[in-house]
């Protein structure tokens, strides 16, 4: 029964040539895929890597690297620190929850299972978190306490049952409107600060225009890739310099210098804010 079930995703799979439409492929594989919960599933066994999920994660990328920078560099700009702290904390927070738990668990033992997402809600309260003298680990273990006992007893899905649809409806109304004219704000400072203040205004039209038309044409699952990209280019046409003040490649594992029995006993409370964040 056990080899039965293993091989039944194998034995039902068919072609992308065998079907019509793309979309029918698509829609076929996902009807076969048997996920099992805390199971080991391994690419081409058990599910198939297509071109169009490289989409998606190319957009969970960039929202991640927008979402964790506004969340760092809020506390940077209360505690004072440098930028390149910001650039080392995006680097791990890369590693950690896309190499560990994006992939492991979400990709490998629990593919039905999406990682909770809390900064795009808190971007526009960590601001304020901030301004109250809020440490980010004090933040960090609250979230990962509070997420953790939720999950046990199942607290989040009593708490969706328990708050209205209007309620749920005015949050993300109201918390999504206040991140978008923070970031509109801060992106007309970018401009300006650059020379270049008609970029704002042209890349948020087109944009808009953009995400209209894919609306329209049911592909919206394509608008955080396609309208960064042409953010940059309109930007890029339009005068404005790219520059890259980091290098790119992996944080810094060590900062004392040594091996991992180095690293261990020196471990303190600023890298523990970076695994937490």
């Amino acid at each position: 029964m056990e080899k039965g079930e293993q091989n039944s995703y194998k034995e039902n799979r068919k072609k992308s040539s065998e079907f019509e439409k793309r979309e029918d492929y698509l829609e076929h594989e996902l009807l076969i895929m048997k996920f099992r919960r805390w199971k080991v599933h391994l690419p081409f066994r058990d599910f198939h890597i297509e071109f169009e999920d490289l989409v998606p994660a190319l957009a969970a990328t960039i929202g991640k690297v927008v979402m964790v920078t506004a969340m760092v560099a809020a506390f940077a700009a209360q505690f004072g620190l440098s930028p390149e702290f910001i650039a080392e904390n995006v680097r791990y927070e890369l590693l950690i929850a896309g190499g560990i738990f994006v992939i492991i668990f979400s990709a490998i033992l629990n593919p039905r299972a999406n990682l909770a997402g809390t900064h795009g809600p808190m971007i526009p309260l960590i601001p304020i978190i901030a301004a109250a003298g809020g440490h980010p680990l004090a933040l960090g273990i609250l979230i990962g306490v509070f997420g953790l006992a939720l999950s046990i007893t199942k607290g989040g899905s009593k708490l969706m049952a328990l708050t209205g649809v209007g309620v749920r409806g005015g949050l993300l109304i109201y918390l999504g409107g206040v991140g978008l004219i923070s970031q509109i704000d801060k992106f007309e400072a970018w401009a300006s600060g650059v020379n270049a203040s008609t970029v704002s205004f042209v890349i948020i039209g087109i944009t808009i225009l953009t995400y209209a038309y894919l609306a329209r044409i049911k592909k919206r699952w394509l608008a955080i890739p396609l309208c960064s990209l042409i953010a940059g280019v309109i930007a890029y046409a339009m005068g404005v310099n790219f520059e890259f003040t980091t290098a790119p490649g992996l944080p810094h594992m060590n900062r004392y210098g040594g091996g991992v029995k180095t690293l261990v006993g020196n471990w303190d409370g600023q890298m523990l804010v970076i695994l937490l964040q």
